[in-house]
């Protein structure tokens, strides 16, 4: 009998989105719960682990935290590494992909002008150029992608990441200035399974 899957997330596009990515990829079937702005989160939050989304159930049995579902259901489709070394890399790739997204969120969601336009000033000459350009060194000495010569599933983490990333600031952040990333993103987003789900349910995605 195959699994029941069942994905609880937020409303917005976001850190569920590399698992929507990964379950299209598959062929999986799953139910997709994505809450309401109206849901009351206090009431919510004692019913999920430790207070937070997305959480996965598998038959179920509960997942927690975006990047082990990613890898969860990554694991048996060719795209994690069978060298447990390379294997953390891509873990420690997806937790930076992961600490980038939450900076511009935070920026996003801030309601104080000064503290905004300080965030802001931060993310434009920081914290951008310093992350996304050791991405880059990452993907070159790689040989292309974070997966070396194939796309892993740290690429697909920071395909879907970066969606949200580029859809809150408003603005292409990849193709000028960053090539292998350009590359990365755009072709995990012409997988055809992934692009068919991104065209009928991503609408803030672009490229």
């Amino acid at each position: 009998m195959a699994l029941v899957y069942r994905l609880k997330s937020y409303y917005y596009v976001g850190d569920a989105e590399s698992i929507r990515y990964l379950l299209a990829y598959a062929g999986i079937r799953f139910e997709n719960i994505v809450l309401k702005k109206d849901v009351t989160w206090p009431e919510l939050q004692k019913t999920l682990p430790f207070g937070k989304l997305p959480v996965l159930e598998v038959d179920n049995k509960v997942l927690f935290q975006s990047i082990p579902l990613t890898w969860y259901v990554a694991k048996d489709l060719g795209l994690s590494s069978s060298d447990i070394f390379e294997e953390a890399e891509f873990g420690s790739i997806s937790i930076t992909v992961h600490e980038l997204g939450e900076k511009v969120v935070q920026w996003f969601v801030e309601e104080d002008k000064y503290k905004k336009e300080k965030l802001e000033t931060e993310l434009t000459q920081v914290v951008f150029p310093k992350y996304l350009t050791d991405f880059e060194i990452i993907a070159q000495k790689k040989g292309g992608y974070f997966g070396g010569k194939k796309i892993s599933w740290s690429d697909i983490y920071f395909a879907a990441i970066l969606v949200t990333v580029q859809t809150l600031w408003n603005k292409d952040l990849l193709q000028k200035q960053y090539p292998l990333l350009y590359q990365i993103y755009r072709d995990v987003h012409n997988i055809p399974a992934i692009k068919a789900y991104v065209t009928k349910y991503v609408p803030g995605y672009k490229y």
